[in-house]
């Protein structure tokens, strides 16, 4: 998780063209937001032991969420680190969350098709109906081409 995205399983002339563009045209992700708070306390809630420590529990249950994302998606860079916007929320939530990237583009048009199934996979790990929707990625950036297709 970083500043960078990850680009599209695309051929290598492609992947030229978008960093190119990238440094003209304001990226944008197609993700789901997770406040990791929220879901903690949607799926797990208090430990039952009154013994257990609420924050290792929160941490190793957010850490196997991760694992959970990240072994159905193409690239560790599909979660990144965002700040939590007003909509989602809440006294208990973080000042940053999750956004689960499913495909990024310019002007909220994707580089590739985003596919249903990996989003329904997703949403199942989550348990969740959470719509997806078009993020402005300002601070983030693609990888220079060299290093990406090293």
């Amino acid at each position: 998780m970083g500043r960078r995205l990850a680009y599209p399983d695309v051929p290598p002339a492609t992947i030229y063209e978008i960093y190119k563009q990238s440094l003209r045209k304001p990226i944008h992700a197609y993700g789901i937001f997770v406040d990791p708070i929220a879901l903690y306390n949607r799926l797990r809630g208090r430990p039952e032991s009154p013994d257990a420590c609420i924050m290792k529990d929160q941490g190793l249950f957010l850490s196997d969420m991760q694992e959970k994302i990240l072994s159905i998606m193409p690239n560790e860079l599909s979660i990144a680190q965002v700040p939590t916007p007003k909509q989602y929320r809440h006294p208990w939530s973080a000042d940053g969350g999750w956004l689960i990237i499913l495909g990024t583009g310019f002007d909220k048009t994707p580089h590739v098709p985003i596919s249903d199934e990996l989003m329904q996979r997703v949403r199942e790990i989550l348990q969740s109906e959470e719509p997806a929707a078009w993020w402005s990625m300002r601070k983030f950036t693609y990888p220079h081409p060299k290093v990406w297709l090293a």
